[in-house]
């Protein structure tokens, strides 16, 4: 076995074993993304969550995707539908592992969405929020708040970025959307 080399077991839970060094090749089976991603015109992902980037693509809920190679701080993946290959980079005010951005994001089943309110079932098709959405409806809507600007998602107000220079506030009462500002 080579040094410095981490096996990922993709499991339903998608467990990381921590690794020091660099990138790592990683066979997956198909996965399905469990929150819409927000690609950027070149085909990056950053973690900080620009819900509206220059040339963006979104990338839809329980996209299919197989996952290529994980390391340093991005994850590599390919979709399946068209075989485009995307990157999700941890910005450098990332705070959490990039274990816990591979499980946010990645999973073995596609969320039923079927089950949620019709706010969160609209928001969650458009990418958008609505009044009336709950927290989990908008986390898989645009994704998870940077959490420099957003350090618990147990907060009634969520700081997101539009852009690099453009941000919004969520605001939630009892956990349901009560408001956006920009």
């Amino acid at each position: 076995m080579i040094a410095r080399t981490c096996i990922v077991l993709l499991v339903s839970a998608l467990a990381l074993p921590a690794c020091g060094g660099g990138g790592y090749a990683v066979q997956s089976e198909q996965v399905f993304l469990l929150t819409n991603l927000h690609a950027d015109g070149r085909r990056v992902v950053w973690s900080v969550n620009y819900t509206n980037p220059p040339g963006s693509t979104t990338l839809p809920i329980c996209t299919p995707v197989s996952i290529d190679r994980i390391g340093g701080r991005e994850i590599r993946f390919t979709t399946l539908n068209n075989r485009v290959r995307y990157r999700y980079v941890l910005h450098r005010s990332a705070r959490a592992p990039l274990q816990q951005h591979l499980q946010r994001h990645f999973g073995s089943g596609c969320p039923n969405i079927a089950t949620m309110s019709p706010e969160d079932q609209s928001g969650i098709q458009q990418g958008q929020i609505y009044q009336g959405m709950t927290k989990q409806g908008v986390l898989m809507a645009v994704g998870y708040p940077p959490e420099h600007r957003t350090p618990s998602l147990d907060g009634d107000v969520w700081r997101y970025w539009s852009s690099r220079f453009g941000q919004f506030e969520v605001y939630f009462t009892n956990g349901v959307v009560s408001g956006i500002r920009n």
